[in-house]
């Protein structure tokens, strides 16, 4: 996890480890929020598990600021490849439905 500080890498792998004891339940709205800079929620969780320092908190939420895709690449490291690349493949948010419309499938 390059761009974060050393020796961290596996603790946040490790902390981030249960979100993926079930790869049905990717959650694709989360991945997008990270990359739209929506992470808070996250750092809080790392802070809260008091497994590393405030220093080591703040380091690892500039580096995820700088760089989503390092949280993104955390998440997904216990994830099976196909899930790796299907999250990792650039991504358009759905738009809603207008008023009106009628899906083809329903």
């Amino acid at each position: 996890m390059s761009g974060v500080p050393a020796g961290v890498d596996g603790v946040i792998r490790a902390i981030f480890a249960y979100e993926f004891d079930d790869l049905a339940t990717v959650d694709a709205t989360a991945v997008d929020a990270i990359r739209s800079g929506e992470f808070d929620d996250w750092v809080q969780a790392v802070a809260d598990s008091g497994l590393l320092t405030a220093s080591a908190v703040r380091g690892l939420e500039l580096a995820w600021r700088a760089d989503p895709e390092l949280l993104v690449d955390a998440l997904l490291d216990g994830a099976d490849e196909v899930t790796r690349r299907r999250f990792r493949a650039p991504r358009v948010a759905a738009l809603p439905a207008a008023p009106g419309q009628v899906s083809a499938f329903g």
